[in-house]
């Protein structure tokens, strides 16, 4: 076995970023997914950014493992061909705008007449209705829906700032997969398959509202405090770099001043309730945190942070991650050499089953229709391949 999902296959229609990394995961995790794209350039995502051959940093993260094959789905073989693919899966992935789908015959409707217990998840913008449903989407524009670029801003900082990084696009694949696997348990339970619609804007608004929107939740509590609990969280700056410091409680409190030899024994300051009555004063005390810290190296604040029971975390730039000392204990990176993008350095899948195993079967992320003549061939086709790519019906 290799990995829990080994056995489930998946059909992956969707493109960008959230659809695809929500197959992916599930690939990590031991799915076999073919992933249906379009000539002459196949998913967009292929060319974002760093890219080599049509096998771009985004591309390989969130496609490595799955098999890619071209097919033209405007085309009535092309759909016949999707058809079959479909009645052989057991989830098809697709976010395509609302009522595309249905145009291309591969929406919920059309995969449940040819396989009855299929899970289909059906991912959008802003929903299946609605004002907005109709839009073309992407990451930046539900950042903005969602209250996610508003969360960004601070005290004396009015302007929304989006995350520099697809948040949006991630928070909805992540929640993708985990509904995807609680529906395949259902359907091994009995409950057959289902139809699961999930739109970014959703799925992003769950993610705030956990912890960003104090005021939006309590509705008849106090809000002279920050919609985020997390909104005054700043890096403290060190001789030679910043560290970021949690301060919830007492032992926190007292042990960050202690560790930058702040004197915190003011009786008004000794517990959380006295430092909320006493706001002023514990202010200061930050305030003097702050003065003292870039007086101490990175190296001297680890000891001191440590020594005085306070979480922290030194600020690595992204280059810096996979050196560190504790990402490589936890064996997080591996290398291999891709076919035609060259050497790839990519994280494992984060959680290890000790029961069942997931190794990727495929390190490498598929090129352009790469798998499309056995993909085809599987569904009873082998002889006509031919035929099929002559009338561009794959690529």
């Amino acid at each position: 076995m290799s990995g829990p999902l080994d056995g489930i296959r998946i059909v992956d229609f969707s493109v960008a970023l959230t659809g695809p990394l929500a197959a992916g995961m599930l690939v990590d995790q031991g799915a076999d997914c073919i992933k249906v794209e379009q000539s002459p350039s196949g998913d967009l995502v292929r060319w974002l950014g760093t890219s080599v051959e049509g096998i771009s940093s985004m591309f390989q993260i969130a496609n490595r493992g799955k098999r890619s094959a071209t097919i033209d789905l405007r085309q009535d073989e092309g759909l016949a061909i999707a058809l079959d693919l479909i009645a052989a899966a057991d989830v098809v992935v697709q976010n395509f705008r609302p009522g595309v789908a249905e145009r291309l015959g591969i929406a919920y409707a059309d995969a449940v007449a040819v396989t009855p217990d299929v899970v289909y998840a059906d991912i959008t913008g802003f929903g299946p209705t609605g004002p907005a449903s109709g839009r073309r989407v992407y990451d930046t524009a539900i950042q903005a829906a969602s209250g996610l670029a508003a969360s960004q801003t601070g005290i004396n900082d009015d302007r929304p700032r989006l995350l520099k990084q697809l948040a949006a696009d991630k928070i909805t694949a992540y929640t993708a997969c985990q509904a995807i696997t609680a529906a395949l348990l259902a359907r091994e339970r009995g409950h057959g398959g289902q139809h699961l619609e999930l739109s970014m804007l959703d799925a992003c608004i769950a993610f705030l509202f956990v912890d960003g929107a104090d005021h939006e939740i309590v509705l008849d509590g106090d809000h002279d405090g920050p919609q985020s609990v997390a909104a005054n969280n700043t890096p403290l700056e060190l001789a030679d770099g910043f560290a970021t410091v949690a301060v919830p409680g007492d032992v926190e409190f007292h042990g960050v001043a202690a560790a930058f030899g702040i004197d915190s024994s003011d009786p008004d300051l000794a517990t959380l309730r006295d430092r909320v009555h006493n706001p002023d004063k514990a202010r200061e005390v930050h305030l003097a945190i702050r003065r003292a810290s870039p007086t101490m190296t990175i190296a001297e604040a680890e000891v001191a942070l440590e020594a005085n029971g306070v979480p922290f975390g030194i600020v690595r730039a992204v280059h810096e991650v996979a050196d560190d000392p504790q990402v490589i204990a936890n064996e997080v990176f591996a290398e291999h050499d891709h076919p035609v993008a060259g050497r790839i350095r990519q994280h494992r899948p984060p959680t290890r089953f000790h029961g069942t195993p997931a190794e990727l079967r495929e390190s490498s992320a598929p090129t352009l229709g790469q798998h499309t003549d056995d993909v085809v061939a599987g569904t009873g086709r082998g002889d006509r391949l031919d035929e099929l790519r002559s009338a561009n019906v794959i690529g």
